[in-house]
């Protein structure tokens, strides 16, 4: 099964609690983006500010952050159902799985463009999911990166059991491409969040139109 995650990536609270509102309508669940201006040039709302909103949504944290340490815990205390961590920073990974596996919060690695999936030969039978950024970390609405998908193959021949996430630059077209290619979640920010061409009267109308474009993109698998 192919599932798509709304991809929520916040400077403000506000910001924060509009897209939180519009997914409630459509998903169960979604990705928050975590970024703090020193592993990519962006700076997001933090732990802070994610606790202090209540959702029924499962919370995929992504964490594109320097210093994993001083971030993993104040995550943990809101008991997501899931942690993505920078492989390019993780200086402990395997301690990093059994800390997260000790509070029962599911695990993953994330490679950048840069990264070839053989720096997950060791893990992919750890974790619970290997995230494949298909463009660089810090900004939406920029252009995917192809090479992602080959990744995508390799990391399944690795384990193909494995989940499989893809983030970035997921639209009608690059989101059948990543299917096609084995990816089992599609993470979308900018074009569910943020497209001005989606008609919709409101803006949660918007979101779900574009959402059910992306789902369309997909319906043959």
């Amino acid at each position: 099964m192919i599932k798509i995650l709304p991809a929520i990536l916040s400077k403000n609270v506000g910001d924060y609690i509009r897209k939180v509102k519009a997914a409630e309508k459509i998903v169960d669940e979604v990705q928050i983006d975590i970024i703090d201006n020193k592993f990519a040039r962006n700076l997001t709302i933090g732990s802070k500010e994610v606790a202090s909103i209540r959702t029924k949504l499962g919370l995929e944290i992504q964490l594109m952050v320097e210093f994993i340490e001083d971030w993993i815990d104040p995550f943990v205390k809101i008991k997501p159902k899931r942690i993505v961590v920078p492989i390019e920073v993780a200086r402990d990974p395997i301690g990093i799985v059994n800390h997260l596996n000790r509070h029962q919060i599911e695990v993953g690695f994330s490679l950048n463009p840069e990264s070839g999936a053989e720096r997950l030969q060791h893990l992919v039978d750890k974790i619970d999911t290997a995230l494949v950024l298909s463009v660089h970390p810090g900004f939406s609405g920029q252009h995917f990166v192809h090479g992602a998908l080959e990744k995508i193959r390799k990391i399944k021949q690795m384990n193909p059991a494995l989940t499989v996430e893809i983030d970035g630059a997921i639209e009608p077209g690059t989101a059948r491409k990543a299917a096609e290619a084995g990816a089992n979640l599609l993470c979308s920010g900018s074009f569910v969040f943020e497209n001005s061409k989606i008609a919709g009267e409101t803006y949660e109308d918007r979101v779900r139109n574009a959402y059910e474009e992306l789902k369309a993109d997909i319906v043959q698998f």
